[in-house]
């Protein structure tokens, strides 16, 4: 799915977007949160991972 249909589906922004996936930023809200996994029919451990420091 491209950048661009994903921020149509869930309101969030294009430049949001570029910044969550290319991780340039420092923490994502709930509501973004929430609005990314109802549209991509995926929990939060799907579409994140987390990687220690």
């Amino acid at each position: 799915m491209r950048v661009s249909e994903l921020s149509k589906l869930t309101g969030i922004s294009q430049n949001a977007l570029n910044k969550i996936y290319h991780n340039k930023t420092k923490g994502i809200d709930f509501d973004t949160l929430n609005k990314l996994c109802n549209v991509l029919q995926r929990n939060s451990q799907e579409i994140f991972e987390f990687i220690p420091d």
